[in-house]
């Protein structure tokens, strides 16, 4: 009995030496990893130093440590490259990652991402598809992030038809995407009219505006595609629509909308449609094209008075310039009629200066539509500048 009392401490002892023992090895195989680690990284920072950046990279990646905890080290290195431009290198680093390291999947599907927007950045669109999609076929729990990077890789390549499949996907979560896949419709609407792929197109207009009701391109469009296959009424609805949407726009297709009442032998109506408009939100460009109408119907007088009173109150440049041009028709004679002929030089300038359209974002300013902003790339930002010189 005695000998076992004895013995139980013995025991302890010998359990707490194995376990000082255990530990001290283990901070000695931490060391020497730590060694080569460090001989690892100092090779390849003097490898940068030399300007020798490829053995650098090479020596660097050989003494990474791809465990969990270093990654966010890791991570932040290959978007340093990238940032730098140095887009291969960051590409290096991601699927040394991959290829090295031992992570769960929602670490793993982070790095796959970083991999495509090395892929991305450097313009490789092919191999950054290839990552993406191997990543939907896997059900990767990252879709929204993976499709919306998708998304952006087929704009760019103006894919259109896919670009529209994968904003689908996200269309239920992130409702403001809509007026974006409506300019997607748009672009694949232009493409299958160039192709004389009517009723195609016909169908992607009205898919446009299912995902934004109010996308004036669309109506424009859809205008433009009746006018060309003389379906004057439908074009009439189409165009007509712009004026609820937004009719900042409604002015833009006002020489359209003329052609069709023409095409069908209804001035009339034209010129009462101008008249409700314009009570409603006056408009130089809607009054002097309803002094057109005035003009050919009641002669030069007429229109004259009628666009002179209007300009009472709401004075333009454009205004001034058209009762010039009725003067300068007129009976203006001698040094009158010379003193209008710089009075239209000077009009006419100040509007040739003025910008036509400006972003609603950004304030990019430029003299023709367009419906992707060029400075800071929204869909659908610019609109007309309303403002009257």
């Amino acid at each position: 009995m005695s000998e076992s009392f004895w013995l139980l401490p013995l025991f302890f002892v010998a359990i707490a030496a194995g376990f000082f023992l255990g530990k001290r090895e283990s901070k000695r195989r931490q060391r020497r990893r730590m060694a080569s680690l460090s001989k690892d990284y100092v090779a390849g920072i003097n490898f940068f130093l030399n300007e020798e950046p490829d053995k650098g990279i090479e020596a660097l990646l050989k003494g990474l440590d791809v465990s969990e905890e270093g990654l966010d080290t890791h991570l932040a290195l290959g978007k340093l490259f990238r940032k730098r431009g140095e887009f291969d290198r960051a590409a290096q680093l991601h699927t040394h990652l991959l290829e090295h390291g031992d992570y769960g999947r929602p670490v793993q599907e982070e790095i796959q991402l970083e991999l495509a927007q090395d892929y991305l950045a450097s313009g490789i669109f092919d191999l950054a598809e290839q990552v993406l999609l191997e990543m939907l076929d896997q059900d990767c729990q990252a879709k929204d992030e993976v499709c919306q990077q998708l998304m952006g890789l087929y704009e760019q390549e103006r894919d259109w038809v896919n670009a529209i499949s994968m904003g689908e996907r996200l269309i239920k979560s992130r409702p403001a995407l809509g007026p974006v896949l409506a300019q997607y419709c748009c672009e694949q609407a232009d493409n299958l009219r160039r192709e004389g792929d009517i009723n195609p197109a016909r169908r992607m207009l009205r898919r446009a505006l299912s995902f934004d009701d109010q996308c004036v391109r669309a109506s424009i469009a859809e205008g433009e595609l009746e006018m060309g296959e003389q379906n004057w009424d439908a074009a009439i609805q189409g165009l007509q629509r712009i004026w609820v949407q937004d009719s900042d726009f409604f002015d833009e297709v006002l020489d359209k909308l003329r052609t069709c009442y023409q095409q069908q032998e209804k001035d009339e109506e034209f010129i009462q449609m101008l008249a409700d408009y314009s009570a409603e939100k006056p408009s130089t460009s809607r009054i002097l094209l309803l002094s057109e109408a005035l003009k050919e119907r009641y002669g030069d007088k007429e229109a004259a008075d009628f666009i002179a009173e209007y300009m009472k109150a709401n004075p333009s440049v454009r205004g001034l310039n058209r009762i010039i041009d009725m003067s300068l028709a007129g009976s203006a004679e001698g040094e009158a009629r010379e003193h209008l002929g710089v009075l239209k030089q000077l009009s006419e300038q100040l509007l040739n200066d003025k910008s036509l359209y400006k972003c609603r974002r950004c304030g990019f300013e430029t003299p023709l539509m367009q419906w992707r902003c060029p400075s800071c790339k929204r869909w659908g930002s610019i609109k007309p500048v309303v403002k009257e010189v």
